[in-house]
């Protein structure tokens, strides 16, 4: 397993004309895994089905959003939690603040301590450029 990255240079963030630049490590363009390449792969290390792997996932996309609407953080065990962040406007007073100040609404994921364990196992590959 290694993660591909590039060399990316940026200034500092608020300074006009971008202030000094560094360099960053950056991680490059990945494929993407669809939901039948996932099934596929979860199918051959499991006694599941490609079938029955697809239409559990299918319901999975169905219930999380339903839940999360309804106010529920959704634990998956060793795979993490997801959770509902909501970002406002600002008012000056707290009976200003009503349904209309919600501006968007994020789903956020935090990776379980064992996935988290899992994902530093990882080694980095730097891009050579063409």
């Amino acid at each position: 397993m290694a993660i591909r990255y590039k060399v990316t240079e940026r200034g500092t963030p608020g300074v006009k004309g971008g202030g000094s630049k560094k360099y960053y490590a950056s991680a490059t363009a990945r494929k993407k895994i669809d939901l039948k390449q996932l099934s596929e792969r979860l199918a051959s290390i499991s006694t599941v089905t490609e079938i029955d792997t697809i239409a559990v996932l299918q319901g999975l996309v169905h219930l999380l959003p339903e839940y999360l609407c309804n106010g529920n953080s959704i634990s998956l065990g060793d795979f993490g939690t997801f959770t509902v962040h909501i970002k406002s406007e600002g008012k000056d007073t707290p009976e200003a603040v009503n349904a209309t100040s919600i501006k968007d609404i994020n789903v956020t994921f935090r990776p379980s301590v064992e996935f988290k364990k899992r994902m530093k196992a990882v080694d980095f590959k730097k891009h050579s450029l063409p």
